[in-house]
């Protein structure tokens, strides 16, 4: 279940956008950050496929969240979710300035002055934020490999994209009749087609052992189980941007929490009555002494 469906129908509609987008904050959208998109899409002022990390899929969840059509391509429903990306210093052209630390989202960078630069791969979310304010083009964004997810290039994918189209269908009925988990082939095949994740679980995907017996009976050979093994495979990848989306969540809390701590911080030592008054006296003397010296002919 995505974050956008545990949330109660009577919360507002940019709250429920914003649950289902994948937190990285990267402004791609056009927005700077995550809820503002929502907010944005919410009035009716940005378009659903906005969001470059979610893709299609994403885009599909958020058509329907307001209301709005959305029928993907061909080609966007075989890559439906681009691959998550990581960030990466190159060692040898990081300087340590630590300008790229202040943007992250996550503190995901760990770095000191003249120092090089790491990234925590488990929190970096792919964002890019960090690439602007580097001096010397140091980091690039890679893509953090994960061929479980939907690609265009997978097996299934050409087979989908070689095959005979789901409108080629006569419905006959006999995938139907074939399927030995008593499932709707050409209906669970259609949902996957137009990206519709929640009707394809209602519909019993996981139940499908990909037998391949549709395929055997359809009499205009439409490769069934390859979408079923491509839906597979979107279905993993949405909840895995659920679970990454959530741990995102809680590493900017994290971030926020440091940041009002450091505040507290260094008002309270600018603020501060000095434990020892004798010995910060004897200090500011010195220093007066100090800088009277130095003015002297």
């Amino acid at each position: 279940m995505t974050p956008a469906e545990t949330l109660s129908q009577a919360a507002p509609l940019a709250q429920r956008i914003e649950a289902s987008l994948p937190q990285t904050q990267c402004g791609a959208c056009a927005h700077p950050g995550c809820a503002p998109f929502a907010a944005a899409l919410a009035a009716g002022e940005a378009p659903v496929d906005a969001c470059a990390p979610g893709g299609p899929a994403l885009a599909r969840r958020l058509a329907d969240l307001i209301g709005q059509p959305y029928a993907p391509t061909l080609a966007e429903f075989l890559a439906p979710i681009p691959p998550p990306l990581v960030a990466r210093i190159r060692e040898a052209d990081c300087i340590g300035c630590t300008k790229c630390i202040a943007p992250c989202p996550t503190d995901a960078i760990l770095g000191a002055g003249r120092q090089l630069h790491g990234i925590l791969d488990a929190d970096c979310t792919g964002c890019g934020l960090c690439l602007p304010p580097c001096p010397v083009d140091c980091i690039d964004l890679e893509s953090s490999g994960r061929p479980d997810w939907p690609a265009s290039d997978s097996v299934a994918a050409r087979a989908i994209a070689d095959g005979a189209p789901l409108t080629a269908c006569t419905r006959c009925g006999a995938c139907d009749l074939s399927c030995p988990s008593k499932l709707a082939p050409r209906a669970l095949a259609t949902a996957l087609r137009e990206l519709d994740t929640v009707a394809a679980e209602v519909l019993g995907l996981a139940r499908c052992t990909e037998c391949r017996a549709c395929d055997g009976v359809c009499p205009v050979n439409i490769p069934l189980t390859a979408h079923f093994t491509h839906g597979k495979a979107l279905l993993r990848a949405r909840d895995d941007m659920a679970t990454q989306a959530t741990h995102a969540v809680e590493r900017q809390h994290a971030r926020r929490q440091r940041q009002a701590r450091a505040l507290s911080t260094t008002a309270v030592a600018l603020v501060a009555t000095p434990s020892d008054r004798a010995q910060a006296q004897a200090g500011v003397t010195a220093a007066l002494a100090r800088a009277r010296a130095r003015r002297a002919p």
